[in-house]
């Protein structure tokens, strides 16, 4: 997988599978967290922080966190780090204090053209002439 933000949001390409997945504001906010190390309980407390937070704030991040692993985007760590989780107010109200990630497979045709998908380990990249 790799994954660029760009812009505040989040765009991860699974190379193998040629499907892309987006997220909102919200959710970028919260898988950079993530991805930093930070655990769930701090990326919760960040979220519940927010002025207007939603009562069902757990609900809504674990929702969010089962989407990405369930798309094989993150994987559970042994260990989180003590890193600070920051997250856009105005991410959160625009988004409707909802995280969102989503799954896009209309480009997998030209993904797979690419020709990256045909480096060799041993060898790497050798064109056709």
């Amino acid at each position: 997988m790799f994954a660029d933000v760009t812009d505040g949001i989040a765009i991860i390409i699974n190379s193998l599978t040629g499907v892309y997945y987006g997220m909102n504001g919200l959710g970028t906010g919260m898988f950079d967290a993530l991805l930093k190390g930070s655990s769930e309980a701090d990326v919760l407390a960040a979220f519940q922080a927010l002025p207007g937070a939603p009562a069902d704030c757990e609900a809504r991040l674990q929702a969010f966190i089962e989407k990405l692993k369930a798309f094989e985007i993150i994987v559970p760590a042994s260990v989180a780090s003590t890193a600070p989780v920051s997250l856009v107010l105005k991410d959160a109200v625009y988004d409707e204090f909802t995280p969102a990630c989503n799954e896009y497979n209309d480009v997998q045709e030209l993904l797979f053209a690419d020709p990256i998908h045909e480096v060799k380990e041993d060898e790497g990249w050798k064109p056709e002439k």
